[in-house]
């Protein structure tokens, strides 16, 4: 055995220097990628950190991305520690978005801001990573296992939030936070939604996106509101919203959009109205009929749907009175009998034989009289007696025992 290694051993040494070294390929398991093969095995490994670079650029410039990047991840993997080991990861990142590998891209970028934050290429990862999530965003499939799948804008959210959560004071980090509000839009999460562009506005009031989040708010109501017909609660956000968005961005481009906008939730309203107003006129209900009328002419005094109502109104008041419209005439009734129900069952719950509390207030007995007789009678008058009455809390007098017989 011994003899055998005496032979092998040197034969395989002269086998390695005298063929070029390659480098392994390993199995990787990539976050949301799953296990995949690692780097090619046929790359060159250098002496030194210089010599890989040099030779990940040759690769590069000849078009051969995936060698280049397999050379530069050489670089970070033997060499982490040199001065070129950050840009060897933003360009390994390069080589993989170049390559059409967008995840694989991505983390690579994430990669360099969280081991070289102070490396010159930090803001360009982080631009390149906001690149990639607005791929995404509008529409990129996710590879799973090297198959397209459907768009993802939980694949765009998640790497906008991890730019935010990497940078919060970056140049990019208000492009991400409105794009998280952009995924979320188009997932159709409305409190979502508004609570992403809502932090834009917070956090960024004076970035170029802000403007634009704060009308985002009035429109992800705006768009709500009219889903189901008419959602009154969706209307009044939306109106709130944009009212603010022109209070604060007055010189923002899209204030012609939201005035049209809230004539578009003005009209709706009083249709809204005017439709309430026909369905009490049909049950006769001519008094609240008449309320709703009056909105639509609060409302938009100089729409069609305001001299129709005010044509109606007149009608209306002409055939039961003014007194019939007022408001509060049958309150008042309504109140007085709420308040009768309301003494009522406290009596009845009194005197039920499992309450326990004060007995209810006995009821005063009506004075008895007795008619007088009249002048012609010969029947004398019988003597009133005044009627004794003991109090309620009075104690019995006490009954005497019977004798034993005898």
């Amino acid at each position: 055995m011994n003899r055998t290694l005496r032979f092998v051993l040197p034969l395989t040494m002269l086998a390695l220097l005298s063929f070029p070294q390659r480098a392994p390929a390993p199995i990787i398991y990539r976050e949301g990628e799953g296990f995949s093969s690692g780097d090619l095995s046929d790359v060159e490994i250098k002496k030194n950190a210089e010599e890989q670079f040099k030779l990940a650029e040759r690769y590069e410039a000849d078009g051969d991305y995936k060698r280049a990047g397999a050379s530069y991840r050489l670089v970070i993997r033997r060499f982490p520690r040199s001065d070129i080991a950050p840009e060897a990861q933003f360009k390994s990142g390069q080589m993989l978005e170049r390559d059409g590998k967008l995840q694989r891209a991505f983390y690579e970028y994430q990669a360099l801001v969280q081991k070289y934050p102070r490396s010159s290429e930090f803001e360009a990862a982080l631009q390149a990573q906001y690149n990639i999530g607005k791929a995404y965003l509008d529409g990129k499939r996710v590879d799973i296992y090297g198959v397209p799948t459907l768009p993802s804008m939980a694949k765009a959210q998640e790497m906008f939030q991890k730019i935010v959560t990497n940078a919060p004071y970056s140049r990019v980090a208000p492009l991400a936070q409105y794009g998280i509000g952009q995924a979320l839009e188009k997932s159709g999460s409305i409190t979502a939604t508004v609570n992403a562009y809502q932090q834009v506005v917070d956090r960024y009031p004076t970035s170029d996106v802000a403007p634009n989040a704060m009308y985002q708010i009035g429109y992800v109501y705006f768009q709500a509101s009219r889903e189901t017909g008419y959602d009154q609660t969706a209307a009044v956000r939306a109106q709130e919203a944009f009212d603010d968005f022109l209070l604060r961005y007055p010189n923002s481009e899209k204030v012609p959009q939201a005035q049209d906008n809230l004539k578009t939730l003005q009209g709706r309203k009083t249709e809204n109205s005017y439709t309430i107003a026909q369905f009490y006129d049909k049950q006769k209900n001519y008094k609240a009929a008449y309320v709703y009328y009056n909105e639509v002419l609060e409302q938009q005094p100089d729409s069609p749907e305001a001299t129709r109502a005010k044509q109606r109104m007149d009608q209306i008041r002409s055939k039961v009175g003014d007194a019939a419209l007022q408001i509060g005439v049958k309150g008042t009734a309504a109140a007085q009998g709420a308040d009768q129900r309301r003494l009522q069952a406290q009596a009845d719950t009194a005197r039920r034989p499992d309450f326990v509390g004060p007995p209810p207030p006995a009821p005063t007995p009506a004075p008895t009289t007795v008619p007088p007789a009249s002048p012609n009678s010969d029947q004398p008058v019988p003597e009133q007696k005044p009627m004794r009455t003991s109090p309620s809390n009075a104690t019995p007098a006490p009954v005497e025992p019977a004798l034993p017989s005898q």
